[in-house]
């Protein structure tokens, strides 16, 4: 009973994880103008500032002007700068 149990766990925890992108060549300027490096940056302030206080959202769940209602709302809370923001928000447009 027990391999069936953590079977069931190990599927269910897969499942409940959120998707989030690697940003690759093909992101590059796809919605807003941003280098790779800029959308690595992105990645890594959503990871690791909107990630220190809920589960992360997949870029794809919303539409960018959500996510810029969002950021608007939660950049400061999250005591993003400006640029840092700009940077969230490119990463997660340019999917």
């Amino acid at each position: 009973m027990k391999p069936v149990l953590i079977a069931f766990l190990l599927i269910a925890s897969v499942a409940c994880t959120t998707q989030l992108y690697v940003p690759g060549e093909s992101n590059i300027d796809k919605v807003e103008k941003a280098s790779l490096a800029e959308l690595q940056q992105g990645f890594d302030l959503y990871q690791n500032n909107c990630g220190k206080c809920h589960k992360l959202k997949n870029p794809g769940s919303r539409s960018n002007v959500e996510w810029k209602r969002a950021l608007e709302k939660m950049a400061p809370k999250a005591k993003l700068t400006n640029d840092q923001s700009y940077l969230v928000y490119r990463y997660l447009v340019n999917r």
